[in-house]
């Protein structure tokens, strides 16, 4: 009689443990906090010869430039960091709250993190950004190169 208890709260473990795996999976992308690190989007996204696409972020190449479109609601400008170094694009967004009521005093955090690889060299200089209605937008000119600066180089 004892061992139908525990077979019952086993089976109670299990659903508990399917019910988690399913809200995890209907929240990935909406939470990169509660997944783990999963690679910079060119290895995990449908990378083409133009750009990629993925759930919020898109890469796409233009005539001249690469734009980036990331959706990050719920972030002020000021709590966005957006850095490019060695092809690498990082966007880092971070938020906290104090939130005071009667007796109750609550600190809310937010943050999320993402890296791009950006496939072709890039102007780092004149790289622009700008951030509207919870849209991330970075504008990537393309290097060029410029045959006065450089040197022909003969094949033997």
């Amino acid at each position: 009689m004892s061992f139908k208890r525990f077979d019952d709260m086993n089976s109670m473990f299990d659903q508990m443990d399917r019910m988690f795996d399913q809200m995890r999976r209907n929240w990935a992308g909406m939470t990169p906090e509660l997944e783990t690190r999963r690679g910079d989007l060119t290895t995990r996204a449908n990378v083409g010869s133009r750009g990629f696409e993925q759930s919020g972020m898109m890469l796409t190449e233009e005539d001249t430039m690469y734009v980036f479109v990331m959706d990050i609601p719920g972030f002020e400008k000021s709590d966005i960091a957006c850095t490019y170094d060695d092809g690498m694009l990082r966007i880092v967004a971070e938020r906290e709250e104090d939130e005071s009521a009667e007796n109750v005093w609550m600190r809310r955090s937010r943050r999320m993190s993402e890296q791009v690889r950006i496939p072709r060299e890039i102007l780092a200089d004149e790289i622009t950004a700008s951030y509207r209605n919870g849209v991330l937008e970075v504008h990537l000119p393309f290097a060029t190169m410029d045959e006065e600066s450089g040197r022909s180089i003969d094949i033997q």
